[in-house]
């Protein structure tokens, strides 16, 4: 005699939920919010509009949480975005799988490009710089149509993403391997790499320069590829439940003891006379340093637990 089946079983479970990853997402967002404030009112950056303050004691601890800001927190969205394209990709296979992308992503940067990214703008040049004219006459001397602005992220994501789906197709039959969680040293000394790759990708792009229209800063760029392909690996490898915790634990510390490091920049700016643009890139042993320090200590936040 056959078990009834119960109305429950004929419900299909929901997919697990991580929520951690959630709270990570959330606590990234505010990070985005917070650094484009203190980059509109004292820290260096670009922005939309400014009102710059000359108060020194503002302006030091908001320059301070932009640069450490700026070595993880765009970078953890990379490793974040690539650790659930693999099994998507899996699940809904090579065309269904782009062409979603491509839905998601290349909608909302066509709709910034020729209506928000327009309205935003207009709305500076309106309000914040003192010309009263029409929309209508704004428009018709705008030549920015094919701008992300702020959405260089989601054009950067999509660009990676197909690129992913290519290498897929290309490489179907190959496995994929499984690699162990690394310790921390491994993580510091593939930072430090990245950190020397990164001041050689500034000598011809500094930090601050932009690729228009897309708005790539290709200065930042070798963390981003690099944490992408690294959130690709730990998917596949199960990184986020099987890293250590003392892993975790020392380069908390590491990251605590390089935040001690940065009066230093400012001591050395000071004794060498240096130009401040020199920290973003050059043939200068202060860019190289600073791009150490920054990948260093931006793996050391990104890879705790």
């Amino acid at each position: 005699m056959s078990t009834p089946t119960t109305p429950s079983a004929l419900i299909p479970e929901s997919p697990k939920k991580i929520f951690y990853i959630d709270h990570l997402k959330v606590t990234l967002t505010v990070l985005v919010i917070l650094h484009h404030c203190f980059v509109t009112y004292g820290a260096p950056g670009g922005w939309y509009y400014f009102q710059k303050t000359t108060l020194v004691a503002a302006k030091i601890p908001m320059t301070l949480f932009v640069s450490v800001n700026q070595s993880f927190f765009m970078g953890f969205f990379f490793f974040l975005s690539a650790y659930f394209i693999g099994p998507s990709f899996e699940k809904k296979g090579a065309a269904r799988f782009v062409t979603d992308r491509l839905l998601r992503l290349g909608i909302p940067l066509i709709f910034y490009s020729l209506i928000l990214g327009p309205a935003m703008n207009y709305l500076v040049y309106y309000f914040g710089h003192g010309h009263r004219i029409t929309l209508a006459q704004y428009l018709g001397g705008y030549d920015d149509w094919i701008d992300f602005g702020v959405l260089w992220f989601v054009a950067a994501l999509l660009l990676f993403t197909l690129l992913y789906a290519l290498v897929r197709v290309i490489l179907k039959r190959f496995p994929q391997k499984k690699f162990r969680a690394p310790n921390a040293l491994t993580i510091v000394l593939f930072a430090a790499g990245v950190g020397m790759v990164s001041f050689l990708v500034r000598l011809i792009f500094p930090v601050g320069w932009v690729l228009r229209p897309v708005g790539f800063q290709l200065g930042h760029f070798s963390q981003y590829i690099a944490l992408f392909i690294l959130g690709l690996i730990a998917s596949k490898s199960n990184w986020l439940n099987t890293i250590s915790d003392k892993t975790g634990k020392r380069l908390g510390s590491l990251a605590c003891w390089l935040l001690l490091f940065f009066p230093v920049f400012f001591i050395i700016e000071k004794m060498t006379h240096m130009d401040g643009s020199w920290w973003g890139g050059g043939i200068h042993f202060q860019a190289l340093l600073y791009a150490v320090w920054e990948q260093v200590i931006g793996f050391g936040i990104n890879h705790q637990r």
